[in-house]
């Protein structure tokens, strides 16, 4: 029992390393993501693409000040059905 236990411990260990390293080699070399597409658009001699790049950069900016000045939701009952309660009034 023990053997068997050794063995799904150490495969189930790889596979973690495994999925984690991925992980974080996947983000490091997409950090500059952005960035380096905006160095693409701006080096590209059509215009149009600068155009429609700077069209998204400005919706994205936008959204996220109209996000800013919104307030937030109030948030939903945990169960379905149920009111949140009223806090109770000091007597």
């Amino acid at each position: 029992m023990e053997g068997w236990r050794k063995k799904v411990a150490f495969r189930a260990r790889r596979a973690w390393a495994a999925l984690v390293s991925g992980r974080l080699r996947a983000r490091k070399q997409g950090s500059r993501g952005l960035l380096k597409l905006h160095e693409d658009v701006q080096t590209c001699d059509y215009k149009d693409v600068q155009v429609m790049f700077e069209m998204l950069t400005s919706e994205l900016e936008a959204q996220k000040q109209q996000q800013q000045l919104l307030p937030p939701l109030p948030r939903k009952p945990a169960w379905p059905g149920s009111s949140p309660s009223p806090a109770p009034a000091k007597q």
